[in-house]
């Protein structure tokens, strides 16, 4: 009777391990469902002549809770692949989302000068000029002319050599910037974007597809814990 049991416990074993075997060699696995952890809008779009261009994990530099208020500058990080066998540059991009998007620099992050160092002071504007007429010498000398800024300057191509990659973030030394916002930018949301290449290719986000806010490098504080608020006639009451 014994030995009817042991063996009788023993086939059950095997049966459920059998059966569990079975499971996990199914065709609905749960790899099957997972996806990648990146954030970021990611696309691949082949190219005319083979190959293909894509954008990998561009996202908006996180601004902190709040996000981007309207009218605000918000800088991308995206890299950009060239899978063809022709170098190829990055003509033009733009967002539906902002006035303009513009090549910027790591100056571009530092805080601009505030107006009142711009506008020239009242005690220079209100001084009168020196009495007397003006001498004919003076007036005939014409004024130099002002020598074109650097800053106007036409920026460098993006050139994206074949089989390599482009990066433009903000620890890279230039990236693109959306310049005045058109709409608040919150954490969870995100904007559109569009990218066209000198071989034709065009990269764009999908309808209900944004360029996403990055989440924080580290995770917020969490507020402090506080207990319950007491009601009236409560205290001393038993458990």
């Amino acid at each position: 009777m014994t030995r009817s049991i042991t063996m009788l416990l023993a086939g059950g074993a095997t049966a459920a391990a059998l059966a569990l075997t079975g499971c996990s060699a199914g065709m609905n696995s749960q790899t099957a469902d997972q996806v990648a952890a990146v954030p970021g809008f990611s696309l691949t779009v082949p190219g005319p002549n083979g190959g293909s261009v894509a954008v990998r994990d561009a996202m908006l530099v996180y601004a902190g809770p709040a996000g981007y208020a309207q009218g605000a500058t918000a800088p991308l990080q995206l890299r950009i692949f060239n899978d063809t066998q022709q170098p190829i540059t990055l003509d033009k991009f733009e967002s539906n989302d902002a006035a303009g998007v513009k090549l910027a620099t790591a100056a571009d992050l530092k805080a601009s000068p505030s107006p009142a160092a711009e506008s020239p002071s009242p005690a220079a504007s209100k001084s009168p000029k020196a009495s007397g007429s003006p001498s004919p010498e003076a007036e005939a000398s014409p004024e130099p002319e002002a020598s074109p800024s650097p800053a106007t300057a036409a920026p460098a191509k993006l050139t994206i050599p074949p089989a390599g990659y482009l990066e433009l973030t903000p620890a890279s030394g230039q990236f693109l910037a959306l310049t005045g916002l058109k709409k608040p930018v919150p954490n969870g949301e995100g904007v559109h974007l569009k990218l066209t290449f000198s071989n034709g290719v065009v990269i764009e986000t999908p309808e209900r597809t944004e360029v996403p806010l990055a989440p924080p490098l580290s995770p917020e504080p969490r507020l402090p814990a506080t207990a319950p608020p007491t009601r009236p006639g409560t205290e001393g009451e038993g458990h």
